[in-house]
């Protein structure tokens, strides 16, 4: 059976195994579907603002993958490599230490971009909280009202003055929105408090252009979304860049600094970096495709959505990243891929927008249908609306979402934390006598602590069983595999019931990126214990002996 493998759960991603599903409903037996996915759901991006706000539920804007696609084999994984010689992806291990491949005859990547401000100066990344997942919504709302809750007891007035300000980076569509939602909620919020004076609160919107929503819509509407934000109380700073940030300040590129507990940044989404990392040709980060979605150089891999850059044909220009664009393109390569399949004629892609809209909270909106038609105020709000919920993924999800906003007008909010996040910097582990903690060849993904407890270091190979070391309270393990980038070169066991500390594999590279002298001493350890190993290999060699027939004094140095 051949495998066509969709890597990617986004608009993209769900459509073009939508498509597939209805194109190969006769080959089923001969083709099999595979989705990979890091959620079990599909995100309704445009709606997440309302999240934030509280207009609608947490799950309204998301649906199960599964319910949507009933014909498509789900994998629920991180993506850790693609190997374009192999044809084969490795998924990340999930409750254990070992990964999963997956081979394909057809792969369309569509992998989106990534909220990733590791590239950004100053603290953006420590600091900034981004606004482009379920998570980054449901996150930031539990922020606001924490702020919220706790200027309504603050005592000082500078740090009441730090708490009641708000600073959101970046005036497109993702900024317009956020910062509309945002000063609503907060203002509303207010009038709950009697401590919280609404004067005190400040809404600060940066953006680097001279005028809003400056690549999307004509100027007239963006002028119209300038004096309906001012208006609302909303502090706009155009020509103007948010350059980094503090756990107390937003600090802009002319040294200006906004003290502020909460700074969001809806900067441009950079490369993801799977696709970065891939051997083909790019522009910006995005995967150069030709009309019909394959990939430049290379056969059976396709590419659309954000990730890729997709010319229109019979044009110059380039598939703009937006949901319309990618729900065209899914239809398309799925076409094409069954063309292929098949061996009949592919379809170039063509598609000419239809329209952009943002809301502006207030039930206002601004919208451009057609490149021609411009509408704002309530008429585009209504229409925001009503074609948002029709382009809603299933019935189901449409009733919910409509009861939703029926009852957003009948009720009055509550604004009531949900504290699901857990912070697992680092991870307290018990293992019993005699269990393994990880084998040679799985994945490197924890650095290991010894805080009580003796565990023994395995060399298995040509059938011996050579023990490296034995180490105790206050040791540690596991640091080369995450320092290589390679999998375990070791297998480990307890010698005796042991608690153990670990860091992830994204702390630990923070770690070691900033303390050069942990990497050297990292270094150091790992080679003591090559040149144990290779000492005690050679003696056993030499006498002929078995593992377990050489004296400790000599296994144990």
């Amino acid at each position: 059976m051949k495998r066509i493998v969709i890597l990617g759960g986004g608009f993209a991603g769900i459509y073009a195994a939508t498509y597939l599903e209805k194109l190969f409903k006769k080959h089923r037996d001969q083709y099999e579907i595979i989705l990979v996915s890091r959620d079990n759901y599909f995100t309704y991006q445009p709606m997440l603002a309302e999240v934030v706000a509280g207009s609608l539920g947490i799950l309204d804007s998301v649906s199960s993958i599964r319910a949507l696609l009933k014909h498509t084999t789900i994998y629920v994984r991180e993506i850790s490599n693609i190997d374009l010689v192999e044809r084969t992806v490795t998924l990340s291990p999930n409750f254990h230490h070992t990964d999963l491949r997956i081979s394909y005859d057809h792969l369309a990547i569509a992998l989106g971009n990534v909220t990733d401000f590791r590239k950004s100066p100053g603290g953006l990344h420590e600091h900034a909280l981004a606004f482009k997942t379920l998570k980054d919504a449901i996150k930031l709302r539990n922020h606001l009202i924490d702020v919220m809750e706790s200027a309504a007891i603050e005592a000082s007035p500078e740090i009441r003055k730090q708490l009641l300000t708000f600073v959101i980076g970046g005036g497109g569509f993702s900024g317009v929105e956020i910062v509309a939602e945002i000063n609503d909620l907060v203002r509303l919020f207010a009038k709950k408090y009697p401590t919280i004076i609404p004067s005190e609160i400040r809404v600060v919107l940066i953006h680097k252009k001279d005028r809003l929503v400056d690549k999307e819509l004509s100027p007239s509407l963006g002028k119209y979304a300038e004096k309906l934000l001012i208006k609302r109380g909303v502090e706009i700073l155009f020509n103007t860049e948010l350059r980094s940030a503090t756990p107390q300040e937003a600090i802009l590129h002319d040294g200006t600094r906004i003290p502020s507990s909460t700074i969001v940044s809806t900067v441009p989404a950079n490369p993801n970096p799977l696709v970065e990392r891939l051997p083909l040709e790019q522009l910006r980060g995005r995967l150069i495709t030709d009309s019909f979605l394959r990939v430049s150089g290379i056969d059976n891999v396709w590419a659309l959505g954000d990730c890729a850059a997709v010319p229109i044909h019979n044009s110059e220009q380039i598939s703009p990243p937006t949901a319309q664009f990618a729900v065209r393109q899914g239809k398309c390569l799925a076409y094409n891929i069954y063309a292929s399949c098949l061996g009949t004629t592919q379809k170039p892609f063509t598609f000419k927008a239809l329209g952009m809209m943002a809301s502006l909270g207030h039930r206002k909106a601004i919208a451009e249908i057609f490149g021609k038609i411009k509408l704002s105020g309530f008429p585009a709000w209504v229409l925001w609306r009503f074609i948002y919920w029709s382009k809603l993924p299933g019935i189901s999800r449409k009733m919910r979402v409509g009861f939703s906003w029926i009852l957003d007008m009948l009720v009055p909010q509550e604004f009531v934390q949900l504290k699901a996040e857990v912070h697992n910097g680092i991870t307290h582990l018990h293992y019993a006598k005699g269990e393994t903690i990880f084998r040679k060849g799985d994945i490197g993904d924890f650095l290991y602590i010894v805080v009580d407890g003796k565990v023994e270091i395995l060399d298995i190979s040509n059938q011996k069983e050579i023990q490296v070391a034995i180490l105790g309270k206050g040791e540690y393990f596991g640091e080369m595999a995450l320092l290589k980038q390679k999998k375990r070169n070791a297998t480990v066991k307890c010698l005796e019931d042991t608690e153990l500390l670990a860091i992830r594999k994204n702390d630990f590279h923070v770690l070691v990126t900033n303390f050069g002298n942990l990497r050297e001493e990292f270094h150091k350890t790992e080679k003591l214990r090559s040149q144990k190993k290779v000492a005690i290999s050679e003696i056993g060699d030499i006498l002929d002996l078995s593992q377990n027939d050489i004296p400790p004094h000599i296994r144990h140095g």
